[in-house]
């Protein structure tokens, strides 16, 4: 007879698999992950079915932390500049205090070991997000800018102020006002160019 399931072994493998996925890639094994989380390795098995089911809970559950962090509170409500800064630094206050769930963040949307269903459950997370972005967006760029390669850009301004804050601790605040005026003055550009 099998032993029952326990959440505190579940959570210790989903914070192995991420911290292993941050450092060494998708390509990590699941003994790697067993033995970082101190259980057997069949014992992954007893939780997720596959690499692929464990790989698609710790991207949704990640993404659930995420979303929790951006989607907290009533935004100013202007339907642009403002509500995008708010989304803005929410976004970088999470990403700068969990640099680690980032990286495993950004590997597992590209990784192929990541179901679709995984990757659809943890789109619809940040519809909300992506309406925040449209409407700012609509009003910064006009209607016909693309959404898709604007969050491309968001996410690589994101990126280069995490690392700048990680850098420079002390500068965080000035590093996030700054990566917000970088993005916001490259949506601006998209009116020009779609």
């Amino acid at each position: 007879m099998a032993r029952p399931a326990s959440e505190e072994k579940r959570i210790a493998i989903l914070d192995a698999a991420t911290e292993l996925i941050a450092t060494a890639g998708t390509g990590t094994s699941t003994a790697k992950i067993a033995r970082k989380a101190g259980v057997a390795e069949g014992t992954i098995f007893t939780y997720f079915a596959t690499k692929e089911a464990l790989f698609g809970a710790v991207l949704l559950a990640i993404e659930n932390e995420l979303a929790a962090a951006v989607l907290a509170g009533p935004l100013p409500g202007d339907g642009g500049r403002k509500d995008m800064q708010y989304f803005w630094n929410r976004l970088i206050d999470w990403g700068a205090v969990n640099p680690e769930k980032w990286r495993t963040l950004r590997r597992l949307k590209l990784s192929s070991l990541v179901s679709d269903s995984a990757r659809e459950e943890g789109e619809r997370l940040f519809e909300q997000a992506a309406g925040v972005l449209k409407r700012a967006l609509a009003q910064q760029a006009g209607e016909g800018a693309s959404l898709r390669y604007a969050g491309l850009i968001m996410t690589a301004i994101a990126e280069a102020t995490f690392d700048s804050i990680a850098y420079d601790p002390d500068q965080s605040t000035r590093l996030k006002q700054r990566g917000f005026a970088v993005f916001w003055a490259g949506m601006a550009g998209l009116a020009t160019t779609g």
